[in-house]
Formats: C-alpha cells, structure tokens, sequence
C-alpha cells in the first residue's frame, strides 16, 4: 500500500472539492438564516490555498465562491485535523481570512471587500472545547475597550458529537463525514460496520470505485495499523458484499502498485542508460523522461537510445 503524504487533505479535497458534494454539504449544514441569503447555483472552488507550508500537515482549506445577498462573496472551509487541541486555530483562520481578502483586492480594485463565511471543520482524537469565536480567546475587558478589539464568529462543526442520524447528505458527504468521526476510534470495527452499506450503495455510482479507492487508502494510511487483507476480513465478518467491495479495490491498487514498479523500474534503467551512453550531459532529458509514466513508450525510448550516437539525435528522434 502507498503511504500517501496528506491522507486527510486528500480525501478532504477530493470530497468537498467537488461541487456536488459541497452544495450538499452548505445546503445541509449551514443554519438556514445564511442560507437563505446566498445563491449556490453557480458555487465555484478556487485553486487558491491559504494554509502555511509548515502547517500543512494539520491545515486543509477549501475556498467557495458565491453569491451573498446578490454580490460577490465567499464560503471559507477550513479542515482542521491535529491530533491535540490548538487554542491558536481561531487566530490562524483569521490570518487566512485576512490573506484572502489581501488577495482579492489586488485582483479587484473594488471599493469594497467581499463578505467571507467562515466555517471550522474540527477532525482531532478528542472532542473540540474551544468555542466558536475570536472573542473567546481574548481577555475581557470593558464594553469601552472591547468595542476596539478585532473579533469574528464562525461555524464550528464537530462530527464526532453527531449521532448517525444527526449525518446528512448524499453518499459521498455521509461516507466522508462518517469516516471523521470513527477513524480515531480505538476499535474501528463500530465505524466499518457504518460505513460498508454506503460503500455497496456507493459502487452503483458512475464515478463510485474511484471514490470508494480514496476512501480504502485514507483508512489504511490513518486508522489503526491494519494491512489490506486486515481489512477485507474485518468487512467480511459485517458484510460478504461489503468484503467484494474491499476486494474489488484491493485488486487495483495491486494492480496499479504492479505498473507503478515497472514504470520506475523502466525509469531507473533509463536513467542508467543514458549517463553511460551520453554522460552527465544528459540530466535534463532524463527529467523529462521521468514525468512519463506510459510503460510502452518508455520500452521504446530505452531500446531507442542504442540506435543513436549523440543526445541530439536520440532527442529529435523521439517524443518526449
């Protein structure tokens, strides 16, 4: 199995990331007194992340643009999942709040800048016990003074508090807001047992197998330290449909795993090649080379590199 870098962020932007999936999330989650004010015909996902480099492993963020009362807004998701409180998160969206509005303004030369809804999703081992505002954080003082205080609310949501019944939405939202609250479950079984029947439902769907492979990896590379065939024993013993399901996934990301061996296999013997054929000098065309991931056509480059002498014409006579 891949050890993926960021299983949160991956499964976070490969859920919420799509349009559907994030109409079904707001429409749901978001108290209908906002709701009822903006407009998500026409939602659009920025390409823009805001989080810190060095916060990245704890920090995902989403940003939505929509309309809010008829003008331009934006719905902000921030994906929080440390593994230990941090009292700072409420700060740190600010700075990105600040960061997006800093980013708008040199795109936008408007008078004024956009409203912005943000919205806290907290994904750690232990229940969230900070609250819902800046204010909350800051010491009090008199009416006077705090009128002069910067401060802003946001939308905490907690999923690990919410009961099965209490998670709405269409498959992909539920499976995913399932996972959340029982992938730090000391026994995963309860949260398996919950999430194998929107796996099956899952499968009917056009584009279910790619979703259900990001979901099987997430709980390989997060829950507790359970191989492939693990898995698939635990799902039969809740499910033999489930099992099928866990199986049909496992078979690709072998199969999948296997092509990914032989492709850098086939780069390494390349590589090796051309410094022995064509010497250092020919570092540059090898990182070109290595962004190919087409098995076949990197058989023909490496048996294309004895039929030429010189670097020039091995290039001009092959497509990189």
């Amino acid at each position: 199995m891949d050890i993926i870098k960021n299983p949160h962020d991956s499964l976070f932007k490969r859920t919420l990331g799509d349009k559907e999936v994030a109409v079904d999330f707001l429409e749901n989650y978001l108290p209908n007194s906002i709701l009822k004010e903006i407009d998500l015909t026409d939602i659009k996902v920025a390409k823009d992340s805001f989080i810190d480099k060095e916060l990245e492993e704890s920090f995902s963020d989403i940003l939505y643009n929509v309309s809010i009362d008829g003008k331009e807004g934006f719905v902000y998701l921030l994906f929080e999942h440390k593994s230990y409180f941090d009292k700072m998160t409420p700060v740190q969206m600010l700075g990105y709040i600040l960061d997006i509005w800093k980013l708008y303004n040199k795109q936008n030369k408007n008078e004024k800048l956009p409203p912005i809804i943000p919205i806290l999703i907290y994904h750690g081992d232990r229940k969230w016990k900070y609250g819902s505002s800046l204010s909350e954080l800051i010491e009090a003082t008199s009416e006077a003074i705090s009128d002069y205080i910067p401060g802003y609310n946001y939308l905490l949501y907690d999923f690990s508090n919410y009961s099965d019944a209490e998670i709405k939405g269409q498959i992909k939202l539920r499976l995913f807001l399932k996972l959340i609250s029982h992938i730090f479950d000391d026994d995963f079984d309860k949260g398996l047992r919950e999430v194998l029947p929107l796996l099956i439902e899952l499968r009917e769907k056009t584009t279910g197998l790619e979703y259900i492979e990001t979901v099987v990896k997430y709980i390989l590379n997060i829950g507790e330290e359970i191989s492939l065939n693990e898995l698939d024993q635990k799902a039969k013993n809740i499910s033999a449909e489930g099992s099928a399901v866990i199986m049909t996934i496992a078979e690709k990301i072998y199969h999948d795993g296997k092509e990914e061996g032989k492709v850098e296999n086939m780069h390494e013997m390349i590589e090796f090649a051309m410094e022995l054929k064509f010497g250092l000098s020919s570092k540059k065309i090898v990182q070109e080379i290595n962004k190919i991931d087409d098995y076949e056509r990197l058989k023909n480059i490496k048996d294309a590199i004895k039929s030429y002498d010189s670097l020039e014409e091995l290039v001009k006579n092959i497509d990189i």
